[in-house]
């Protein structure tokens, strides 16, 4: 049974002692009750060490590490991809020796070279449920 002496402080409500919320409009009410205060010591703060925390410091080496990775294998790719340009264009105009008279154009008109190009895109959504 709520006490009459018990108001919320918002809509003025009574409500029972043990209650966590207003019953009325909802205000937190374990808040406003009466605690009893005690009196604490400071006490002396640790120094801080200098640096950046543990998990920062694996995201950031995982960041430079991805990145540098991806820095690396483009180049790699745009270095080999000019290699095997300069290799077929090098066969087209070479010209034929004795022994292969026009078998130098007629592998490059079987074999045509394509172009890969791949994009990725990775999209990650959070949903909050409750």
């Amino acid at each position: 049974m709520p006490d009459a002496t018990l108001a919320c402080p918002d809509c003025r409500a009574s409500y029972a002692s043990s209650d966590n919320y207003c019953r009325q409009c909802g205000m937190f009410l374990v808040g406003a009750q009466d605690t009893a205060l005690t009196r604490v010591e400071p006490r002396a703060l640790a120094e801080v060490r200098p640096g950046l925390p543990a998990p920062v410091k694996k995201l950031a080496t995982a960041v430079v590490v991805g990145s540098a990775l991806q820095i690396g294998l483009g180049l790699a790719r745009r270095y080999l991809a000019s290699q095997g340009a300069r290799k077929v264009a090098r066969a087209a105009v070479a010209k034929p020796s004795r022994g292969n008279k026009g078998q130098a154009l007629a592998v490059q008109a079987e074999q045509p070279m394509t172009a890969v190009s791949e994009t990725v895109v990775i999209r990650r959504v959070w949903l909050r449920r409750g």
